[in-house]
């Protein structure tokens, strides 16, 4: 009578897993998905041309010229200056915007003059390079990460001509200096 009870639950169970795979291939026949995604995200972080100023100083009274020119992606400025004297310095400052809708987060600035390539990475506040008499010192932008949709920052590079052992007597020093910023998403 044991063997009867076994062969009647083995069959129960049989039927059930019957029943479980016909209803599954039923069902997988008629299930059907349908959707669509669309990503409306726009990535626009660039330095602006508008609002990019300099300020000169001069301690002998010859005030120093410069100039500032970001480029057409706003990623790169390149700043020139005309120093008559030691002690001149000149302090450019540059408006930097997202106007993306991603928030941004400085990685790098590149900056790039006659003998000196230098890197400032985005946990330095402030980054310093020399090249001959010309003191370069760069501090980053003021806000980081830059807000999605209009946050703004101010990039502050200060260009110094100063006095080397052997070169007090240097006049009329010219300096460039490019830089270049890399934002990524925060």
């Amino acid at each position: 009578m044991e063997s009867k009870h076994k062969n009647a639950l083995i069959g129960a169970l049989l039927a059930v897993v019957f029943v479980m795979a016909v209803g599954y291939a039923a069902f997988a026949q008629q299930l059907t998905i349908n959707g669509s995604a669309e990503i409306t995200s726009s990535w626009d972080v660039h330095m602006k041309d508008e609002g990019a100023n300099y300020n000169p100083e001069s301690i002998m009274g010859t005030t120093p010229t410069g100039s500032v020119d970001v480029d057409e992606g706003g990623l790169t400025a390149t700043f020139s200056a005309n120093f008559t004297s030691p002690g001149d310095k000149i302090t450019y400052t540059i408006p930097i915007e997202n106007t993306g809708t991603l928030d941004a987060r400085l990685d790098t600035i590149t900056l790039s003059s006659d003998t000196s390539n230098m890197q400032i990475d985005q946990g330095q506040l402030t980054a310093t390079t020399q090249d001959g008499n010309i003191k370069y010192t760069v501090t980053r932008p003021t806000a980081n990460p830059l807000a999605a949709n209009g946050g703004q920052g101010t990039l502050t590079i200060v260009a110094e001509f100063v006095d080397q052992e052997g070169q007090e007597n240097l006049e009329n020093l010219t300096a460039q200096l490019t830089v270049t910023m890399n934002y990524v998403q925060a």
